[in-house]
């Protein structure tokens, strides 16, 4: 595929990134954690919070794994993307529109959770390829930077409409915006594809081949796996996290309203996400994509590090505006390198390998927080101390692996060095 594409085209792609991110960070940081306080007549359900969002989102992963495989050789109705993405989405909105029912049980809070995790995966499984499908190799960077300002411009809007629409009362219509954006932005990247969004011949669907072949990674590209273990431990480090902010400024920092700071931090470190995924997702293109992801690393890990030693809302927007840069940074540029590595004929698979990189450690460090809160606690000294320096710790150990990536990898790629 050599066509150099415009950008009305890149920004009208990654749209869809807009939607399910501003639904995923809406229920993963406050409606979420909200419902559950209602369910369990609890102030800080940490360990139910973490046992709910590890099932939920683990499904989901392998939702989105078995949605990738499925849409590289089966199509249905006029694409092989497109069709599920919409599918998808419908799936997903239907789920939510559940939550428009007062809900007294944690089984129905998970069930409406679990649901909303299937549904945004089909899609999710079926436009991560897209990049590989319909961008050249030295545009990458520049489309997954906007794929990176889409994600957290998505991510900002639940955080900061949804948050507002929350803490003036208006629950339910926060959900019926979710709703909106999610299947607005859903239908404009399908019409984008439309064009490029061929069938393939037809042939027979067997479930139990697409099950098998998510472990079949046809050893086309072993180095990859380098790389989704380093993302996955650099999101391991900062995923999570995001599913505690609101107990973190309730607990520790003795706020009134920590739904209001969610909303307020979130919007300035996402500014700086937002920064870093434009800027250097577009360099990544001319000087390398490896470099970029080392110094993105080092500098979140050494920010999460320092925390805990001052606990105040002003240290932790000025810290979190490094840890924004960095991880708006590596999101772009690792999603550019990852569809760069992918093959052509297994882009879905691979690039759903990739996903668990983000939704997997998501899953795993949810439980693991929510752990160690139950443990020890949601104060200073105990709890969240602990999670930040285990945060911190998870960056460093990734360098290992984007090491081992680069040790293995072909130098003469220039993209890669």
């Amino acid at each position: 595929m050599e066509t150099r594409r415009s950008i009305p085209f890149l920004l009208s792609l990654n749209s869809v990134h807009l939607g399910t991110n501003y639904l995923w960070i809406s229920f993963e940081s406050l409606i979420l954690p909200l419902q559950l306080e209602v369910a369990t007549g609890t102030s800080t359900p940490g360990l139910e919070l973490g046992i709910i969002a590890f099932i939920a989102i683990a499904v989901g992963v392998f939702i989105s794994l078995f949605s990738g495989v499925l849409s590289d050789n089966h199509s249905i109705l006029w694409g092989k993307r497109g069709p599920y993405i919409i599918l998808g989405s419908i799936f997903t909105v239907v789920a939510v529109a559940f939550s428009l029912i007062p809900i007294q049980s944690v089984l129905v809070v998970f069930v409406i959770f679990l649901s909303i995790q299937i549904g945004s995966n089909v899609s999710s499984g079926a436009y991560q390829p897209l990049l590989r499908d319909l961008i050249q190799e030295n545009q990458r960077g520049t489309a997954a930077g906007i794929n990176g300002v889409f994600t957290l411009a998505g991510t900002a809007m639940g955080l900061g409409l949804t948050g507002y629409l929350i803490s003036a009362g208006v629950f339910s219509f926060s959900l019926i915006v979710i709703v909106i954006v999610l299947m607005g932005t859903a239908i404009i990247t399908t019409l984008t594809v439309r064009k490029d969004d061929a069938a393939l011949p037809r042939n027979t669907f067997h479930p139990l081949e697409v099950f098998l072949e998510i472990f079949n990674p046809n050893k086309t590209a072993p180095d990859f796996f380098w790389l989704v273990g380093a993302s996955f431990l650099f999101f391991l480090g900062i995923t999570g996290l995001s599913f505690f902010e609101l107990y973190y400024f309730s607990d520790v920092l003795g706020s009134s309203d920590p739904a209001g700071l969610v909303a307020i931090s979130g919007i300035f470190v996402l500014v700086f996400s937002a920064l870093g995924a434009a800027l250097f997702g577009s360099l990544s293109d001319r000087y390398g994509r490896w470099k970029i992801l080392i110094l993105s690393t080092i500098t979140a890990g050494i920010a999460t590090a320092l925390i805990p030693s001052i606990p105040t809302f002003t240290n932790f927007l000025i810290l979190g505006s490094f840890i924004g840069i960095s991880y708006g940074t590596y999101f772009t540029v690792s999603k550019a390198l990852a569809s760069d590595m992918a093959p052509p004929e297994d882009a879905g698979k691979y690039m759903a390998y990739y996903n668990i990189a983000v939704g997997g450690s998501s899953a795993f460090s949810t439980l693991f927080y929510g752990i160690i809160l139950d443990i020890f606690g949601t104060s200073y000294t105990t709890g969240f101390t602990t999670i930040f320096e285990m945060s911190a710790a998870f960056y460093f150990i990734g360098l290992f692996f984007l090491y081992r990536l680069r040790r293995d990898r072909n130098n003469s790629n220039k993209l890669f060095v």
